[in-house]
């Protein structure tokens, strides 16, 4: 007979072993986000971006402001797509917007199986937290005011930028600068509230490609499902610079799974389009940049199924950005991800 403690201990390494298991989505490392924002050209919708058979996920920027006038946070989405207010809004939430338009677009994504998420953050952004028990109940009240404004929550229903019906699938974390106080608290809060939800709604992070120097705590990325590490705008470690290998491998190696939780997929980060900043590559440079990280040197048990695709910065110029005969560079790089 085998001890109780013996199968306790058996069940334990089932189920964290188990948990190692990718969010869904492609399981494969297949996945193509791309984000839709203020970069994004003026003619095209999101229902364009959705509707390019490359993209699996799209990524709305950015809520900007956690604490804007009366408490609530502020979002710009662009002049595009948000540009006035819902009467209940003017007085008590004046950064939120009505984006009725949007909303439909988003579930017009979602009706034909396209992921959206919405980001918070950006370069340009306010959303920290202050020390001690403040921060902590900062970090707290803006999980349940995103939860609530996005998410499945029903508390804040006639504040709802996207419209009350429009229920996002997920959250992406862009914390580009500032203090990383409290945002454990606020990612385990988010996470918490997953389970009053009637469908998966998933996390995301994007850090800098410095492992050492990211401005969030390797136990706070833990808890998402997917790390977006952004490979441009860096000297260092953008694509196409002498630091690429070396930080991919640092992520592959000393990026530790959390105790008994889904480990995180790790996604390679582009440009899909020349900014003037560093990271930007040929098409063929890309491919051998997704080939790399799809196949890294593992040296660690647990990151035998780790990569899970590409983020792109942005969307809708990726659409634009024809790297062949009639092939974009969405395109282009889902091929790639399929191959």
């Amino acid at each position: 007979m085998i001890p109780p403690v013996l199968l306790f201990v058996g069940t334990l390494i089932t189920y964290y072993l188990t948990s190692l298991c990718s969010a869904e989505l492609t399981p494969n490392g297949q996945n193509l986000f791309v984000y839709f924002s203020q970069s994004s050209g003026k003619n095209v919708t999101l229902i364009h971006v959705c509707k390019n058979p490359a993209v699996d996920v799209v990524i709305l920027g950015f809520v900007r402001d956690f604490d804007g006038t009366g408490g609530y946070p502020s979002m710009d989405f662009g002049p595009a797509n948000c540009n006035t207010t819902r009467p209940l809004q003017d007085p008590v939430a004046p950064g939120l917007a009505r984006c009725n338009e949007l909303g439909r677009q988003v579930k017009w994504c979602q009706g034909i199986g396209k992921k959206v998420f919405v980001s918070i953050g950006g370069s340009i952004s306010n959303t920290t937290f202050e020390t001690g028990s403040k921060g902590h109940r900062q970090a707290k009240w803006a999980a349940k005011v995103i939860w609530n404004l996005f998410g499945a929550g029903t508390d804040m229903r006639s504040l709802r930028p996207l419209g009350w019906d429009v229920v996002v699938d997920g959250f992406d974390i862009d914390h580009e600068e500032g203090s990383s106080n409290d945002y454990h608290t606020f990612v385990s809060e988010l996470r918490s509230y997953r389970s009053s939800a009637s469908k998966p709604i998933y996390l995301s992070a994007a850090p800098g490609c410095t492992f050492t120097s990211s401005t969030l705590s390797k136990a706070t990325l833990a808890l998402v499902d997917f790390i977006f590490i952004r490979y441009y705008n860096s000297a260092d470690c953008a694509i196409g610079m002498p630091g690429f290998p070396l930080s991919l491998k640092e992520w592959y190696e000393k990026m530790v799974p959390s105790p008994f939780l889904p480990f995180p997929k790790v996604l390679l980060g582009g440009l899909s389009f020349y900014n003037g900043n560093k990271g930007y590559v040929t098409a063929e440079s890309f491919r051998d940049a997704v080939l790399a990280a799809k196949q890294p040197n593992f040296t660690c048990w647990w990151n035998a199924h780790k990569f899970g695709g590409v983020m792109l910065w942005d969307g809708v110029r990726g659409l634009e950005n024809e790297v062949g005969p009639g092939v974009d560079f969405l395109t282009y790089v889902k091929d790639v991800l399929d191959s």
